[in-house]
């Protein structure tokens, strides 16, 4: 039978393992979705250089694109919300 300090003990290296696990999840999520955001803005800046007659469809292509890419990060968040704090009370 564990004593109630060994518990108390578990459930804080529990926490913080979660807590921890989740901030580098959402570090990592922010850091992909910057450079998505990046490469997708230079890849529509060089199209329009290069045609400038595309620009309407270039940027309606790269707002759809950067929606998808920060949805995405949205996900991650709610997915980490999700497992630090619900699967975390077992």
């Amino acid at each position: 039978m564990a004593t109630p300090e060994a518990t108390a003990m578990s459930d804080a290296v529990r926490v913080a393992g979660a807590l921890v696990g989740g901030g580098i999840a959402l570090g990592l999520g922010a850091l992909g979705a910057a450079l998505g955001d990046g490469m997708a803005g230079s890849q529509t800046i060089a199209a329009i250089a290069r045609q400038p007659e595309i620009e309407s469809k270039a940027r309606t292509t790269f707002f759809l694109t950067v929606g998808l890419v920060e949805a995405m990060y949205f996900i991650n968040l709610v997915f980490v919300v999700l497992f630090v704090y619900v699967f975390n009370k077992v």
